[in-house]
């Protein structure tokens, strides 16, 4: 039996509350015939609407929308129709920060689960999701295109070139796969949530708590950004590197190349490992894991190659230079550090 037959077939409401983003657990609540107005307001629905606030707070302050009892119909109604009120109230904050962390917090959710489903039901999802995955004698392939958008493959083990690639797919294993499932997730769930916008309904019946989450947001990103960096004077900073340390913090979508900049930028200003790594601490998608391997790599902790910062060059290649018409001395310099350097003899009183 193929995992889309299984799935279809299946009974058992405790696995659509698990998995509320599935086709069949949307429909199933389309089955009920639950208006928004109802959802939002009606005594019946009170414990989802408090499980959909529980599932963003445990997100922001714990990196896990946090697991629920599912033993009875019950419970897992009111978790199926928490997920689309956690949706909405994430919208209705509208600070990215959240957005990106709340999502993390789903996609994290899922994989936990996902780690003890069998193989038939991981390529229902895969597929639903849009992932070309198939099992062939006993092993698990997913089409490279689906692999390299959705694999961590900022690690060692997970790049291309370290895979056995057959005819256009890419060997992994199940726990492999719902890693893949977890990270297609967490940006589809980022997509979703801003192509919305926050309906007026949600925010009068949530204004308290959305007025909350907020604040929690902008106090955390105004820490962030008045905490020192070791010795370096974020004043003394070039536009792009106050620009990505700035998109860090407030949560926003910060691309590779830009992480990798600022990370060997601060390593070329001797900032020690910790101190780097204290500054992803504050991002909505931290990982310890994640972030670790990648700030080892760039400043050559675990490898014999010490990165340097891209120059101005390729800064504007990668399309992360903000190009600040108003500063002078950016015209003037063709590298960042070159930029800091001369803002700081300045500092001292060694150059104009």
């Amino acid at each position: 039996m193929s995992g889309s037959e299984k799935l279809v077939d299946i009974q058992d409401i405790a696995t659509l509350a698990k998995y509320p983003f599935l086709k069949q657990s949307r429909e199933y609540i389309k089955n009920l015939n639950i208006s928004v107005e109802e959802l939002l307001q009606d005594i019946a629905y009170e414990r989802a609407r408090l499980i959909g606030l529980e599932r963003v707070e445990n997100a922001l302050k714990k990196g896990d929308v946090g697991n629920r009892s599912l033993a009875t119909e019950t419970d897992c109604i009111m978790e199926l129709l928490s997920y689309p009120i956690a949706r909405m109230i994430s919208v209705c904050v509208g600070e990215p920060y959240l957005k990106r962390r709340y999502a993390l917090g789903e996609a994290i959710h899922f994989y936990k689960y996902l780690q003890n489903e069998d193989i038939d039901f991981l390529l229902y999802i895969a597929n639903e999701l849009g992932m070309d995955v198939k099992t062939s004698d006993s092993k698990i392939e997913i089409y490279f295109v689906d692999y390299l958008k959705n694999a961590p493959t900022r690690y060692k083990e997970w790049k291309l070139v370290n895979r056995v690639l057959d005819k256009g797919y890419v060997y992994i294993n199940h726990r492999e796969l719902s890693r893949i499932i977890e990270e297609n997730l967490r940006n589809r769930i980022i997509e979703e949530l801003d192509s919305r916008e926050c309906e007026e309904m949600v925010y009068k019946t949530f204004q308290k708590e959305i007025e909350s989450f907020r604040n929690i947001v902008k106090l955390k990103i105004k820490k962030a950004k008045t905490k020192p960096i070791g010795k370096v004077s974020i004043s003394l900073m070039p536009p792009c590197m106050k620009k990505i340390l700035s998109m860090i913090q407030s949560g926003e979508n910060v691309p590779h190349m830009a992480r990798f900049a600022i990370v060997a930028f601060l390593n070329s200003l001797n900032l020690n490992f910790n101190e780097i790594m204290e500054i992803f601490r504050n991002a909505p998608d931290y990982e310890e894991d994640k972030t670790k391997y990648q700030v080892e790599h760039i400043t050559g902790r675990k490898s014999s190659t010490k990165y340097t910062p891209p120059g101005c060059d390729k800064m504007r290649t990668y399309g992360i230079c903000p190009i600040d018409e108003t500063d002078e001395l950016c015209k003037r310099v063709n590298h960042p550090l070159t930029y800091y350097k001369l803002k700081w003899k300045k500092s001292k009183g060694e150059g104009k």
